[in-house]
């Protein structure tokens, strides 16, 4: 199994250590929040996909482990300077010129896709709604009791 390019744990907003139950609790409040059907944003399908495949990865233990033994490999020395070792992974690594000349395939890493909150998400446009709300109630409520 590859490393995937995302971060499942990451992706869930939970941490490294915790349990399929948790991770299952974490998919269930994303899904709500992010599933196409519900929003209609233009990432959401992208989105959610990335959602289902972290929770595809957590949810089986054989898969959780695979990806958490590579994990581990890949953070434990960093390729460049890890005094000769190389990633245990099928994908060899090689330098552009070197690739070219000995016919195996280049594999450039790439970095963890983290999900962009929506405007909606932030907590200061929740209570400045709120406030505009509780505002336009109140003015609407004082300028009825004048009127009468």
């Amino acid at each position: 199994m590859t490393t995937p390019t995302i971060d499942p744990y990451r992706t869930l907003g939970i941490p490294a250590g915790a349990s399929r139950d948790e991770a299952a609790r974490a998919h269930r409040r994303l899904a709500k929040r992010y599933h196409p059907d519900l929003n209609r944003g233009p990432a959401a399908a992208e989105r959610m996909r990335r959602i289902n495949e972290a929770w595809r990865i957590l949810s089986n233990p054989a898969r959780r482990s695979r990806y958490d033994a590579e994990r581990t490999v890949a953070t434990a020395g960093h390729w460049a300077g890890s005094a000769g070792t190389r990633p245990r992974t099928t994908t060899t690594w090689t330098t552009w010129p070197e690739s070219r000349r000995s016919g195996t395939r280049v594999r450039r890493p790439t970095a963890p896709q983290p999900i962009e909150p929506s405007i909606g998400d932030h907590p200061a446009v929740v209570i400045g709604a709120w406030v505009i709300l509780s505002l336009l109630l109140f003015v609407g409520t004082w300028l009825g009791s004048i009127v009468r």
